[in-house]
């Protein structure tokens, strides 16, 4: 789903591929997720030849060429489509995108979010049902132990994910209040100084403390990112 992050993120302000890499290796979502640096790259090319996204500007980076992208009126019903899949599809396994969807929950409206949970609870349920049917008829004292642990497994999956699906329910709004807070989180974090490396205003040593005071802020108040990281950037801006 590298191409709904991609959405998502142009959805919030127009960039460039560096950028969203930078906010994914900070979030960790190469790990959730499976994004991978190549694969934004192949995606902004394929997304851009389907008229999902479009070339705002060009800039000169060194001896470098970039694109800033910005997402076109398509692109924004294609973001709203693979956010609604995305939540009505099931958690397959350890490292699965849906685990770095809630940031994009302010994507869809909230009722939709809603409905769509709901169906998809419902879903599982039947699931979970029809596996703890079979586990009756099929299972008995004689059966074979990695057919009771492959049972088992089943029906514990499906019951996390649904599990899963009921605290996202239960407390939507804060996961959408949380979103919001990614998305002026992204608006106010400046990931090109990362990137500089001959300015004088952006010596490596600048670029590892603004990187490091980011990781700390993450990590220890997420629900006051954005006013921590604006002091911090107010810091850096004097100081130049």
């Amino acid at each position: 789903m590298v191409r709904a992050f991609i959405l998502y993120y142009l959805n919030i302000k127009k960039t460039h591929g560096y950028e969203i890499q930078k906010f994914v290796q900070m979030q960790g979502t190469e790990q959730w997720g499976k994004i991978q640096s190549g694969s934004i790259y192949y995606a902004l090319t394929k997304l851009e030849k389907e008229k999902f996204i479009e070339v705002y500007k060009e800039e000169r980076v060194g001896a470098r060429i970039r694109k800033i992208y910005q997402i076109t009126e398509s692109g924004k019903a294609e973001l709203q489509r693979e956010m609604a899949e995305e939540l009505a599809s099931p958690i397959w396994s350890v490292g699965s995108f849906k685990f770095v969807t809630d940031p994009m929950l302010s994507t869809l409206p909230k009722e939709e979010c809603i409905q769509i949970i709901q169906q998809h609870i419902k879903s599982l349920q039947e699931q979970k049902d029809y596996w703890e049917k079979w586990q009756k008829v099929k299972i008995s004292k004689d059966s074979l132990k990695l057919t009771k642990i492959s049972f088992e497994m089943t029906i514990k999956s499906i019951s996390d994910q649904i599990l899963w699906h009921e605290e996202l329910l239960k407390n939507l709004d804060m996961y959408i209040q949380l979103s919001h807070k990614t998305s002026q989180f992204i608006q106010s974090v400046d990931f090109d100084l990362l990137e500089q490396t001959n300015e004088e205003n952006a010596t490596n040593h600048e670029k590892l403390a603004y990187a490091m005071k980011l990781k700390k802020v993450i990590e220890e108040d997420p629900r006051n990112a954005i006013d921590n990281l604006n002091k911090i950037i107010d810091e850096l801006t004097k100081g130049q």
